[in-house]
């Protein structure tokens, strides 16, 4: 079987805690995922301890209780100034913010900036990565000054070791440019999120899930500009890589999912709108709380069209 493919269809945990994870083997006509799966590869051993490995697999899955419960059991594993120790309270914040919890994710990101800041140099990855993490929760929040603040800090790390042009460039620019969305300076965020595509273009699979998220970002500004047939044209395109490199259940597929039920209620086109609201709706359902942010905002959405619709 060297050399063969296999596709992740399932990670589950037993009462007992025995792990099963269940593969299908890909078709020859698959294959050519092969160049996004050695890209995935060499992203999840970028450094880390394979330990953390498994618990990012969870994650992507979507499986974030797992990936919680697995994350705070390897946390025994590492000493008090272990590198490790701060990656998996980052990995811990990750799962928090996919959770809408974002006051514990900022918690656990602050847990491994502390760790950081005090074994690394003050222009490490590892320290721009943590204040990534957190101007995103800034966000989440509606503190878009601290965003920036936070958000700005990474980048100029990540230019300093990196350069110019590199994918962690590329991910800070796309998150800078929702910040600029949110402020409505779409022009700006425009020009952000563009510079950000032209480098994960040059460096990632054309399959690859943070080219989905900046084309959801261009969606998005679009849709703001009530630009419908360009919002329509990137969100599926970002649908369609998410379809592709994620489990069928998975939030980003509903957030996709959602934002183009957003274009056609804008079109007035109620009863399309509703058709995408509820596919994202049996994804959440599935995979979050009712009391996540998301979910909330998605009934609020499905109730206020349904009411259009009368």
């Amino acid at each position: 079987m060297v050399g063969s493919i296999f596709r992740l269809d399932s990670i589950e945990c037993n009462d007992e805690e025995i792990w099963t994870i269940r593969m299908v083997l890909c078709s020859e006509h698959e294959h050519k995922l092969e160049t996004l799966f050695q890209h995935m590869k060499n992203e999840l051993n970028n450094g880390e301890t394979n330990i953390l490995v498994f618990g990012h697999l969870l994650r992507k899955m979507g499986k974030l209780d797992d990936a919680e419960k697995y994350y705070r059991r390897s946390l025994n594993t590492f000493s008090y100034d272990d590198s490790n120790r701060a990656l998996c309270y980052h990995a811990l914040g990750l799962v928090a913010d996919d959770k809408g919890d974002y006051e514990s994710s900022l918690i656990w990101y602050k847990k491994a900036l502390e760790i950081f800041l005090r074994i690394l140099k003050s222009n490490d990855p590892n320290i721009a990565l943590i204040h990534n993490s957190i101007a995103i929760i800034y966000q989440h929040k509606g503190n878009y000054n601290l965003a920036l603040e936070s958000y700005e800090n990474a980048l100029t790390i990540w230019k300093e070791v990196f350069g110019d042009d590199h994918p962690h460039v590329a991910i800070c620019l796309n998150n800078i440019s929702n910040v600029y969305r949110n402020e409505k300076k779409y022009s700006k965020a425009l020009e952000c999120v563009e510079k950000a595509l032209v480098i994960f273009q040059k460096h990632l699979p054309a399959d690859h899930s943070d080219l989905a998220s900046t084309y959801g970002s261009i969606g998005n500004i679009h849709l703001c500009l009530g630009h419908h047939n360009q919002a329509l044209q990137y969100y599926n395109l970002s649908l369609k890589i998410y379809e592709k490199c994620h489990p069928s259940q998975h939030p980003d597929i509903a957030i996709t999912l959602s934002n183009i039920s957003s274009v056609y209620e804008d079109k007035n086109e109620y009863q399309q709108a509703l058709v995408y609201l509820e596919r994202a709706s049996d994804i959440y359902r599935d995979l979050l709380p009712s009391t996540h942010p998301n979910v909330i905002q998605l009934e609020q959405s499905i109730k206020r069209v349904s009411a259009k619709l009368k």
